[in-house]
This record gives C-alpha cells, structure tokens and sequence, in this order.
C-alpha cells in the first residue's frame, strides 16, 4: 500500500512539474509575442513611411518654390537630407527586421535611396551656386522630373504595411485569447494537482506519523523485555552462584578424601569430571553476571600505576591450572624494561583471563599459547597468539559482540557462553586502552591488548 501509495506521488508530482513548466512555456511565448507587438507600435513602420511620402511632398514643393525665387535654395538641401534620414530609418535596425516579418517588398526604398545617391551632387550645387531665373528653374525642373514616379510605389509601400500590421495585430489579439484559455486551464489543472499531491502528502505523513508510534511502542516493549531478561538473567545468576560455590568446595573435600583413602580411579575420575563442568558453570554465572553489570554501567575502575608484568605473569599463573586439565601450556616472553601503566590491575588480569582461557580451549593437546609483553613507542601491548582453528572472515566483525561463537554448535572443551570477548572489548574501553585481533582460518589467532604507559621518571642529578 505504502509503495503504491509513494508512485502515484512520483506520478502526480511528474505531472505537476510538467504542467508548470508547460506553463512557464506559454508564458515566455506570450511575452515575445506582446514584446514584438510593443516594439512595432513603438517603432511604428507605417507612420515612419508616411512621413517619409509627406517629406517627398515637401521636397518637390521647396523645389517649385525655390525655383520661383519664393523660398532660398538652402531649403531645399535641408529638406532633401531629412527625406533621405526617412529612407534611412526604415531600412536600419528594428524597423528593418519589422518590415522583413511584414514580408513587405523593398524595392521602393533601394530605388530611392540610388535615386537620391544620384541627385545628391546635383542638390548641393543647386543650394550653393547662384544661378539666374532661368538655369535655377531648368536645374529645378530636372530634380522635379527625377523625383516623379515615387508617389504611387510609396503609397503602395504604405498600403501593404497598413494591411500587415493589421493582420498581425488580429493574429496576436487571436492567439492571445487563446493562450489565455490555455493558461486558465493550465492553472487550474495545476491547482488541482498541487491539491491532490499536498492531500496524499499529508496523508503519507500521518501514515509515518502513526508508524513511528507504533515502532517507538515496539522500541519500547522490546527495551523493556530486554531488560526483563537481563534481570531475571542476573537474578538466576545471584542465586546460582552461591550454592555452586558451596558445591564446588564440596566436590573439592570430596576428592581430596577419596584421593587419599581410596585407590577407586573411577570414583576419582567422575569427581573431576563434576569439578570441571561445575567450574564452567561457574564461569559461566559470572560472566553473565559481569555482562550485566557492563550494560547497566555498575563496573567501576580503580586507576594506579600497575606493573604489567606482574599482572601478565599472575594472569598465566591463574590459568596454568586450567590450561594443564586440556594439555595446553604457556610459552612467556617478556621485556627488559619496566611496563607501568596507570589502570586498574584487577580488570587488566580479567581481561587477560578471558584470553588466555579463550586460546587454551582453541589449542590442541600438547600444544602451546605464546604470551608477549612489549613496549611499543608510549603504549604496552598484551598478546595472546594460539594455533587453534582461526576465525572464519565472514564471523570476524562480530567476534567483539554478545552472545557471538565462532563455532555455536560445538561441544566440550570448546564450547563457550561468547560473552567472554564482549566483556573484554567493554572492560578495555573503559581502561582508556584498545583490543583487537588478526586470525588466519585454520592457523590460529593473535589477540592483543594495548595501555598507555607512564612516563618514565627523569633522573635529574646529573643536570
């Protein structure tokens, strides 16, 4: 329904943006079609021509007259230029592109312009000479006789331009009515899916509305269980531990009896097999116990300068016991020089611990874990390298997460609650230091730890 809902959107919003910019479209058309109109009543052709045809009427005037000796023959020349300007005007610039979409014929205006090429001198010698009567007269008669054969071509001219403009001006004033009920249309339609589109959008917000209080209800309940598990988790592991230490002394009491009375192998060997699975129950009880601590951010450290050493060789120490009951040994190289850091040495050897016991139970009988203490620059750094199993590539990111097992379906020595290395990675962030691994499937794996050092104090006698 959602995803439905979400094309007819894409849909209408398509829709809606098309019709704007078809819009937008009719709008520039009409605004080129109104310029052009402006531009031509502006620079109106047709009375730029008529002027033109009352200025030829003026010139041949001012020439009868002047040849009459009525008026000077200056006149004449002035009037004549301001002809010629007429003529100029309508084959320059925009009246030119005007008349060429008139589709107007020229060629009164080409014959003129050579025409008045040719009388140029003729009328410049006419107003700068004196003449008698009679050569003014002759001269004026000859000017007169070129002129004549314009006045029909002219108002032709001005008929055809009378005619066109007032075609165009029918064929804008029809397409404007008719792109003005487009644009009626148009806008009502985009209103309608501006309308549309805003009634879907405020219902797809009110459907994420309600969801998203449906999923914080779920976020909610699902916290709630979370906690309610972990809880009865940490209840169940209260009251487990203590009657399994008091089991597990017994057990201890027991064997120590039957060891030393008794030559029953049998008996002795059902005891250590109790002690072992209730020592991991143990382990087990407690980590759950440690996770939930972690979670609810009761785990507090006590910082202090600690000798790392110290702490790698008890950690070993502690585990020796266990690592012998699989056949595992430790091989324990560490450095010369003093390792001390500011931390907690007690959360240091548990995260050790869960290491150490981690690559005992991924290392074969009679096999050995290698534990390295090094200086590297300003940082100490704690390795643990087995030649176990490895970890698979695909499972290596979440080697770091709660409840995570490389290999779930194992059983035995191997077999874990894989809270140990998320107890670790939470231990370690909250000592300032880092953890991290390298593993090679079927080679075994290299787990480390690193902690800043303490700057090594100055020996200032010798200054």
């Amino acid at each position: 329904m959602k995803r439905k809902s979400r094309k007819i959107q894409a849909i209408l919003l398509v829709l809606f943006v098309g019709a704007v910019l078809f819009g937008i479209a009719v709008v520039l058309k009409l605004g080129e079609s109104v310029e052009s109109i402006q531009t031509a009543e502006q620079s109106d052709p047709l009375w730029i021509g008529s002027q033109l045809q009352f200025e030829m009427l003026r010139l041949e005037r001012e020439l009868s007259e002047a040849a009459l000796g009525f008026k000077p023959a200056t006149d004449v020349a002035l009037r004549f230029d301001i002809a010629w300007s007429r003529i100029t005007i309508l084959q320059e610039a925009k009246l030119a592109q005007i008349i060429e979409t008139f589709n107007i014929d020229q060629s009164v205006l080409l014959a003129l312009e050579e025409r008045f090429e040719t009388l140029e001198p003729l009328i410049e010698e006419f107003a700068t000479q004196d003449m008698t009567y009679e050569i003014r007269q002759q001269k004026a008669e000859f000017l007169l006789e070129a002129l004549e054969g314009f006045d029909a071509s002219l108002r032709s001219f001005l008929l055809s331009l009378a005619q066109a403009k007032t075609s165009s001006l029918t064929e804008f004033r029809t397409g404007l009515l008719s792109l003005s009920q487009a644009i009626t249309y148009l806008g009502t339609t985009i209103l309608v899916l501006f309308g549309i589109f805003m009634t879907l959008l405020m219902l797809e917000l009110r459907f994420t509305a309600k969801r998203e209080r449906e999923m914080r209800v779920l976020a909610e309940e699902a916290t709630s269980a979370s906690r309610l598990k972990m809880n009865f988790m940490s209840v169940v592991s209260h009251e487990l531990r203590t009657p399994l230490t008091s089991l597990l002394g017994g057990l201890d009491l027991l064997k120590a009896r039957v060891s030393a009375s008794l030559q029953d192998k049998a008996s002795l060997r059902l005891l250590d097999i109790c002690s072992r699975n209730g020592d991991r129950l143990l382990t087990l009880v407690n980590d759950i116990l440690d996770a939930q601590a972690l979670s609810e951010g009761k785990v507090t450290v006590i910082q202090e300068p600690t000798d790392l050493a110290s702490v790698v060789e008890a950690a070993v120490e502690g585990c020796h016991t266990y690592a012998s009951s699989l056949g595992v040994g430790y091989e324990l190289s560490m450095p010369s020089e003093k390792t001390v850091a500011l931390t907690d040495s007690a959360r240091v050897s548990q995260v050790l611990s869960n290491l150490l016991s981690n690559a005992a139970k991924f290392t074969s009988s009679g096999d050995v874990v290698s534990v390295t203490l090094e200086k590297i620059g300003h940082k100490a750094r704690i390795e643990v390298t087995d030649h176990g199993i490895g970890i698979p590539l695909e499972k290596q990111k979440d080697i770091f997460k709660a409840f995570h097992q490389v290999n779930p379906g194992t059983t035995g020595a191997n077999k874990s609650s894989g809270l140990g290395l998320s107890i670790t990675k939470q231990l370690m962030d909250l000592l300032g230091g880092s953890v991290g691994f390298r593993s090679t499937e079927g080679k075994g794996s290299t787990f480390w730890i690193e902690l800043v050092l303490l700057p090594e104090p100055r020996d200032d006698l010798g200054q």
